[in-house]
């Protein structure tokens, strides 16, 4: 049971720290979301669903006092953050082509959350070519949070096991 704890704890503090990182790094900012959104599947993998809404909450309490730009923390949260827990219901015995249905649904809900929560205080051109390639490079966001899953099942898992 301490072994769990610690890693959650730890698994926690690294999601915090990238996050962090956002604030003296301004550029690839959301290259540094998407990697800190890997974490959580990290959690849905070794200790369950429940565990990773409750690793979800933990992130969203404090990565509000560690991320300065709030427009980028309601981004995390409502996206990136959240993708981990959706990712695993949504990848329940269902086709590949209903998955990657209700993935397209999930981004398309949660991008529309955070453009009208933040559209009274950023400017963001909203046009046909601007929803085509938010949705192809959220495909490859997806594919290639697969490929860390896998990654994670046949390298890190050994790795984390004997420590």
């Amino acid at each position: 049971m301490s072994k769990k704890i610690a890693l959650g704890g730890v698994l926690l503090a690294i999601n915090i720290i990238l996050l962090m990182l956002i604030n003296i790094i301004p550029i690839n900012t959301l290259f540094l979301m998407g990697i800190a959104s890997l974490v959580i599947s990290i959690i849905i993998m070794e200790f369950g669903p429940k565990r990773g809404v409750v690793f979800y909450l933990g992130v969203f309490t404090l990565s509000f006092f560690v991320m300065a730009n709030k427009f980028q923390w309601i981004l995390y949260i409502f996206t990136f953050g959240l993708y981990g827990l959706f990712k695993y219901i949504i990848e329940q015995d269902r086709s590949i082509y209903i998955e990657y249905i209700l993935k397209l649904v999930f981004a398309n809900i949660s991008i529309g959350i955070v453009f009208f929560i933040i559209k009274e205080f950023v400017y963001i051109p909203i046009n046909i070519f601007t929803i085509v390639f938010f949705e192809v490079t959220f495909l490859v966001y997806d594919h290639i949070y697969s490929l860390f899953i896998e990654y994670y099942n046949n390298k890190l898992k050994k790795i984390l096991k004997n420590i």
